[in-house]
C-alpha cells in the first residue's frame, strides 16, 4: 500500500509540477529564439533602408557637389556615406555570411584597435566552417566582448577562435580591472544588456558561456560550442 501511495505522488508530482514545468522552459526557450530572430530581422532590414535610402542619396549629392566643384562638401558627403557603409556592413555582415568567422574577427580586430588605443590581437585556428547560426551567434557575443573589453578594460586585448569537426570555441581576455562578481545581477537594473545578450546567444545554439574575473585581473569571456 505506501509503494502504490509513493507511485501515485510521483504520478501527480509530474502532472502538476513536472509538466508546467517544462512548458514553461519550452515557452520561454521559445520567446527567447524569437527575441534574437527579430533582433537580426531588424538589424536586416535597419541596413536595407540605410543602403537603398540614405546611401542612395548620399551618393548622388556627392556627384552634384563634385559637379559644381564643391570639393570641400563633396569630401564631408563621402566620409559620412563611409560611415554608413560601415553601418551596414556591422548590422548586415556580408564578410560573415561569405568568409565565416575568422575573417570576420580580424575585419572586427582591426576596426576595435583603432578605439582601444592599444594591442587587439586575433589568434585563430579555422580550417572548417561551423553552422551559420553557430557562425552569427560567435560573431554577436565577440562583439559584445570586445566592446565592453574596450569601455572597462585595458589592453593588450586577445582573441582565440578555433573550429574543428568536434566544435568551435571563442575566448576574449583583456587586461583592465575584471569583471565584478555581482556583474550579472546588477546590469539589467542599470540598463546594461551585453552579459543578458551574450548568454541568450550561447543559450540559443546550444553553446556554454563563460564570462568570469582572473585571480590577478582581467576579463575572460570564453564561448563553447559542440555539435549535437
Amino acid at each position: 500500500m505506501p509503494i502504490l501511495l509513493w507511485i501515485a505522488a510521483l504520478l501527480a508530482a509530474n502532472r502538476f509540477t513536472v509538466r508546467p514545468l517544462v512548458r514553461l522552459v519550452t515557452r520561454a526557450q521559445l520567446q527567447r529564439d524569437l527575441v534574437v530572430a527579430a533582433t537580426e530581422a531588424e538589424r536586416a532590414r535597419i541596413a536595407a533602408n540605410l543602403h537603398d535610402d540614405a546611401l542612395q542619396d548620399l551618393t548622388m549629392i556627392v556627384r552634384r557637389l563634385d559637379a559644381r566643384g564643391d570639393a570641400e562638401n563633396a569630401d564631408a558627403a563621402r566620409q559620412v556615406a563611409e560611415r554608413l557603409r560601415a553601418i551596414c556592413g556591422d548590422l548586415r555582415l556580408p564578410i560573415l555570411d561569405d568568409l565565416g568567422v575568422g575573417p570576420a574577427l580580424a575585419w572586427l580586430v582591426t576596426r576595435i584597435e583603432r578605439l582601444a588605443g592599444g594591442e587587439v590581437r586575433l589568434e585563430r585556428d579555422d580550417g572548417t566552417r561551423p553552422p551559420p547560426d553557430v557562425e552569427l551567434a560567435f560573431f554577436r557575443v565577440a562583439q559584445e566582448a570586445l566592446a565592453n573589453a574596450v569601455k572597462h578594460g585595458r589592453p593588450p586585448i586577445v582573441v582565440r577562435y578555433r573550429v574543428s569537426p568536434s566544435g568551435a570555441s571563442l575566448s576574449i581576455d583583456d587586461a583592465g580591472p575584471g569583471i565584478t562578481s555581482d556583474a550579472a545581477e546588477t546590469a539589467p537594473r542599470n540598463g546594461h544588456f551585453g552579459l543578458l545578450n551574450m548568454q541568450q546567444r550561447a543559450e540559443q545554439i546550444g553553446a556554454i558561456l563563460d564570462v568570469r574575473r582572473w585571480p590577478g585581473g582581467g576579463t575572460h569571456v570564453a564561448l563553447e560550442w559542440r555539435p549535437r
